[in-house]
């Protein structure tokens, strides 16, 4: 008889956890998700919370990310101003955990792309609990430049090339340090108007964001 309790009490739990994670989009602002959930990493083993305080001039273009009205937002501003923080990783997390969808997030390099992964989403990954419960748990759904979650949505992390910017459609798209990108990408035209054909699909859902410092 305990054997059946307990069997049916994890068949519950995994229906519940399962169940939350397709529910429908949350109404909160972004900047309010961040706020909410997003630990910031200090280092290899230790975060903080997202404080918005410090950054009160980021919240106006952080929340427009949401708003259907715009189909893109561009951002400029000099480094150490907390724009990737909240316009890059905290997009990120808002979109796991409050509207999954899927994105793309295009660094400068494949150097950067692989160093953005590894130093800065991975240990925000993981030092933010409503993050890390939602990854997938296989080995072959996340590595350096895929992650998959368990909602099925997928966040690719890749950097300026034809074949980056032609594989897929997504509903968000996030163009970060643009005043280093190319020109001209592999022949086929500048990086924004490239990255936002794959929004296309999605109409008034699909966002392209780039964030960038006055270089050029």
């Amino acid at each position: 008889m305990n054997q059946v309790n307990e069997s049916h009490s994890r068949a519950s739990d995994i229906w519940r956890e399962v169940a939350s994670l397709f529910r429908p989009p949350s109404r909160l602002p972004v900047a309010e998700a961040i706020r909410r959930y997003m630990r910031v990493p200090r280092g290899a083993n230790t975060s903080g919370p997202w404080e918005s305080s410090l950054t009160p001039y980021m919240i106006d273009p952080i929340n427009t990310l949401s708003a259907r009205e715009y189909d893109a937002v561009v951002f400029v501003g000099p480094a150490r101003t907390g724009k990737t923080e909240g316009l890059i990783d905290g997009w990120i997390v808002y979109g796991i955990i409050c509207d999954p969808a899927d994105m793309l997030v295009v660094q400068m390099t494949e150097t950067k792309a692989r160093e953005h992964s590894r130093t800065r989403l991975s240990r925000t990954f993981r030092h933010s609990p409503e993050v890390s419960k939602r990854l997938s748990p296989s080995r072959n759904d996340n590595n350096v430049h895929d992650k998959m979650f368990l909602d099925g949505s997928f966040l690719k992390i890749g950097w300026p090339s034809i074949t980056v910017f032609s594989s897929s459609d997504y509903r968000r798209v996030a163009l970060t340090d643009y005043d280093r990108f190319p020109e001209n990408v592999d022949g086929e035209g500048d990086a924004f108007t490239l990255a936002s054909k794959r929004t296309t699909t999605f109409m008034s859902s699909g966002m392209t964001l780039v964030e960038s410092s006055p270089g050029r």
